[in-house]
């Protein structure tokens, strides 16, 4: 696993496999800002897309991300991109509205954390979802955490 920040965004990456049966290779997500002042979410397998919250949204998902975990089980999630229209992704077609979920938890007491990314959203008016999440199998904490924590004390 991997961290990393500035004072426009971070990224955390991981080692894994998207696909069933595809061999692992380097995961990873990012939010930050463009030198123009956009801010975006990228993530291994979509490329960059809009994240219209900005900055506020950006820091309100560092922080979702430090929030300490409960010791069970348990599951939370965070909705960083909601519905929101693409454009200028060499993967999504414009128009098209993409909603990312995170998803973060344990699945027993005493289990690692896991992370998943989800992707859904509408093309044309037909629902979509990628039905191969990107997927953390086992979230070390300290790693996880660093890049969202440099990022908020830069800020």
């Amino acid at each position: 696993m991997s961290s990393s920040h500035d004072r426009t965004g971070f990224r955390f990456g991981w080692r894994g496999c998207h696909y069933p049966g595809v061999p692992v290779e380097d995961q990873w997500f990012a939010v930050g800002e463009d030198p123009v002042g956009a801010w975006y979410f990228d993530a291994y397998f979509i490329g960059r897309t809009t994240l219209s919250g900005g900055a506020p949204r950006a820091v309100a998902f560092a922080q979702w991300l430090l929030a300490p975990p409960p010791e069970g089980r348990y599951e939370k999630e965070f909705v960083l991109v909601d519905g929101e229209p693409q454009s200028g992704s060499r993967r999504l077609g414009d128009g098209t509205r993409l909603t990312v979920e995170f998803l973060l938890g344990r699945e027993e007491a005493g289990a690692p954390e896991y992370l998943q990314v989800l992707l859904f959203g509408e093309i044309c008016n037909l629902a979509f979802e990628v039905c191969a999440p990107l997927e953390c199998r086992q979230v070390f904490r300290p790693e996880l955490e660093a890049a969202p924590a440099r990022f908020l004390s830069l800020g």
